[in-house]
């Protein structure tokens, strides 16, 4: 447990980064648990937008209302827990064992908002050890009401030699013009274990999104995560942090396609903690209107035989937009092997005309131009790949208007 006072103190705590948010604007809905067979229109609405199919969901949240779903039941019998976080926090010690480790409820004001007033909603995922998932597990989380905060605690554990796969869409119907989405999660990755994390966000003009990560990767462990944001939002900000043990991976991609007068501010940091540690830092930016994107990444090295690389490319589609690509590299020691690169451009006209000369409108040639510079080739598994490639597919429409 952590002081009180000290928590409360944290509610005014701005992140350094990103703008300020007063939280005491916006309204919190009665934290609840209930069991469902079938998603109310509003979430299916939301769901589809970030190409989730409703029936297969493990987990849902509308707002602060845990969907308990009979997918979670079908998961059962690979030995797969799925549970909202409250409920497991009451059944299962080892859950109560793993909340608030990770993450410092006293980092900032979202972090102790969610700890003192989430009411725990969000999911628990337990992968017992050598089982590898053969079925994505999908969850989804939707705010459906305007001028309300949606806290989501999500904890999630991949035993010892496990394997598994998480495909998280956080979305709106349309029709909701604000909130705020604070979303905490905490990933714990055995010995040897596989964690691949695919986040989709669909958000709305009006909406801000401040979700806080930290990833635990012990000893030969593999971390994967695949970001993908490409609505309007008024702004996000995240910055996850990945702790990597001896002979641990971790990939790392985020497709951020910008656009209004968004500012989002995402990044990722990585802790080589134990010799063998590796990661791979991708981002790709395409900013049109007058947004702003900050693509932040970092690497600090604590252990010599180490390695890690960052690639940050941005897209300029509009002269008013702005990419602000921040690459971090720190080594403590030496026999760490640490590399950048950063470029930020536009679409050559050439490149336009060739395309029209082929049969392409002009919107065409760009969509086809963008789609090109967004392909990152992430060691996904096929089922999720032909996912991310739909969801690109849409991006690349978006993003040139």
């Amino acid at each position: 447990m952590y002081d009180s006072q000290l928590v409360f103190k944290a509610l005014e705590k701005p992140a350094p980064y990103g703008p300020d948010l007063d939280l005491s604007k916006y309204k919190i809905e009665e934290p609840g648990v209930e069991e469902t067979r079938e998603v109310d229109p509003s979430l299916l609405k939301a769901t589809s937008r970030v190409g989730l199919d409703a029936s297969s969901l493990a987990y849902a949240q509308r707002n602060e209302q845990a969907l308990a779903t009979a997918m979670a039941k079908l998961l059962e019998k690979y030995g797969v827990i799925v549970l909202p976080t409250k409920e497991a926090l009451l059944r299962k010690p080892f859950a109560r064992e793993l909340s608030w480790k990770l993450v410092d409820p006293t980092k900032d004001k979202y972090t102790a908002f969610a700890y003192l007033y989430g009411g725990e909603v969000g999911y628990f995922i337990y992968v017992p050890p050598g089982v590898k998932v053969p079925v994505p597990i999908y969850t989804c989380l939707s705010i459906t009401s305007n001028n309300v905060v949606q806290t989501a605690h999500n904890i999630v554990y991949v035993d010892e030699g496990a394997e598994a796969h998480l495909v998280t869409g956080c979305a709106i119907p349309h029709g909701v013009k604000d909130g705020v989405h604070i979303g905490i999660s905490e990933f714990y990755i055995a010995k040897n274990a596989k964690l691949t994390f695919t986040m989709l966000h669909a958000w709305a003009e009006g909406l801000h999104v401040r979700p806080r990560t930290v990833v635990k990767v012990e000893e030969g462990g593999e971390y994967i995560n695949y970001y993908v944001t490409y609505s309007p939002v008024a702004s996000i900000q995240t910055y996850p942090v990945v702790y990597l043990g001896r002979n641990a991976r971790a990939y790392l991609a985020s497709i951020i396609a910008s656009s209004n007068k968004g500012i989002y501010d995402i990044g990722s940091k990585a802790v080589l903690e134990q010799p063998g540690a590796g990661v791979e830092n991708v981002s790709r930016v395409v900013a049109r209107d007058e947004s702003e994107s900050y693509a932040r990444a970092e690497i600090e090295a604590l252990e010599s035989d180490t390695k890690g690389h960052i690639e940050c490319l941005g897209l300029l589609l509009s002269p008013k937009a702005v990419i602000s690509s921040i690459p971090i590299i720190t080594s403590r020691k030496q026999g760490a092997l640490l590399s950048h690169e950063a470029a930020i451009g536009l679409i050559a006209d050439e490149e336009i005309d060739y395309l029209m000369s082929r049969g392409f409108t002009e919107e065409e040639a760009k969509a086809v131009l963008v789609r090109g510079f967004m392909s990152i080739d992430a060691p996904l598994p096929p089922s999720i790949k032909k996912q991310v490639d739909y969801i690109l597919d849409m991006v690349a429409k978006y993003a040139v208007g």
